[in-house]
């Protein structure tokens, strides 16, 4: 008569998988969340500028200084900021300055570190006119 002995290390595997498996699926949540996070964040500031620099393009050339026309300007990246559907606040910082702030806020995608994603960019834009003289010769 033969005996059958099972070896001692028998369903350790299963142990194994039991402890990693979750682990490796949080880690991957973790950076799925935190990647559209940072997607959030690029857009925000990318809209924040190109709102910025819509509202540039405002620039009045009927006066003898080249300047930029407040209400057109704040106006231009309003409409900007709405076509994109991002609600936002524009403000003329000078007579050549443009602020933009856009909130964007989108759903994550697994929701481990919250329901959505939330970011605001800022951006300021300045018109530039004429030459600017630098240390180079």
């Amino acid at each position: 008569m033969t005996t059958r002995t099972t070896p001692r290390d028998t369903g350790s595997v299963s142990v194994i998988v039991a402890v990693l498996v979750p682990a490796l699926l949080l880690v991957f949540a973790l950076v799925v969340d935190g990647s559209a996070r940072l997607r959030v964040i690029a857009r925000a500031d990318a809209l924040a500028a190109e709102a910025a620099r819509a509202a540039n393009t405002a620039v009045d050339t009927r006066s003898p200084a080249v300047s930029i026309d407040t209400t057109t300007a704040a106006r231009t990246a309003a409409d900007y900021l709405a076509r994109a559907g991002y609600p936002g606040q524009v403000s003329v910082a000078g007579p050549r300055a443009v602020h933009v702030t856009v909130t964007v806020v989108e759903p994550a995608p697994i929701g481990l570190l919250g329901g959505t994603a939330e970011a605001t960019g800022t951006a300021l834009a300045e018109l530039g006119v004429g030459t600017r003289t630098g240390d180079l010769p």
